[in-house]
């Protein structure tokens, strides 16, 4: 079972709010509640919704060894792996529309995964070698080579043998960095809400990062309100 959504019911696959209806309910001028709203109803339906029909239908396939479903967790990284630079892009204090995709990607990622951030809010990759390995051999290689580099193994293996989404394994000469789309679509659906409640959150504790999504909303992809 994955978790309630105001937008779409990630069990069934049925859509309640369509991300261009509320666009067209909402115009401008936004209010910071509309910007919330729009941003949280695309992710939700454009990009978590999609992610999970996959893995539902990877795992309803997964007795028939022949079929092209047993290979289509590698699709899973293609559509999830901007999760990471796309939050990042609001948690980094210093992330700008362009020339920031490295530590915006390592924000992102420490905040999903906060067992990597041994650097103790440092995000540089000198200080984060693991996760900057990850965004090397997925982000990097099909974002920009359109295929994943070497030494990165997909699988899905039960937690009682590999217990993480993400694990270096370095028992060989090389380091091997081992992912598990599965639980890592699991894992970011679950993430969403704690980052959407620190920028719905009216205690003042986010109010710079409240800020710097609104210049995300606005100024980065030309959404002015």
């Amino acid at each position: 079972m994955f978790r309630a959504s105001q937008y779409i019911d990630f069990n069934s696959g049925t859509v309640k709010i369509q991300p261009m209806d509320l666009s067209r309910d909402r115009p401008s001028p936004r209010s910071p509640d509309d910007m919330l709203d729009l941003f949280e109803c695309r992710v939700d339906v454009w990009q978590l919704g999609p992610a999970v029909e996959i893995l539902k239908a990877i795992e309803a396939h997964a007795a028939f060894g022949a079929s092209v479903w047993s290979h289509t967790a590698y699709a899973l990284m293609a559509v999830l792996f901007t999760y990471f630079e796309m939050i990042g892009k609001t948690l980094n204090p210093n992330s700008r529309p362009r020339g920031t995709a490295s530590p915006d990607f390592n924000y992102g990622f420490c905040d999903v995964y906060p067992a990597f951030d041994i650097a103790s809010g440092d995000r540089s990759d000198n200080s984060l070698p693991d996760v900057c390995g990850f965004r090397d051999r997925v982000r990097n290689g099909l974002y920009h080579l359109g295929y994943t580099k070497g030494n990165l193994f997909i699988h899905n293996e039960p937690r009682t043998r590999i217990p993480d989404d993400f694990f270096v394994d370095r028992s060989g000469q090389q380091p091997l960095y081992l992912v598990n789309p599965h639980q890592m679509t699991r894992t970011i659906v679950a993430h969403f809400p704690s980052f959407m409640n620190r920028l719905r959150d009216r205690g003042g504790q986010f109010e710079d990062l409240q800020a710097r999504f609104k210049r995300f909303f606005e100024e980065f992809h030309g959404l002015r309100s």
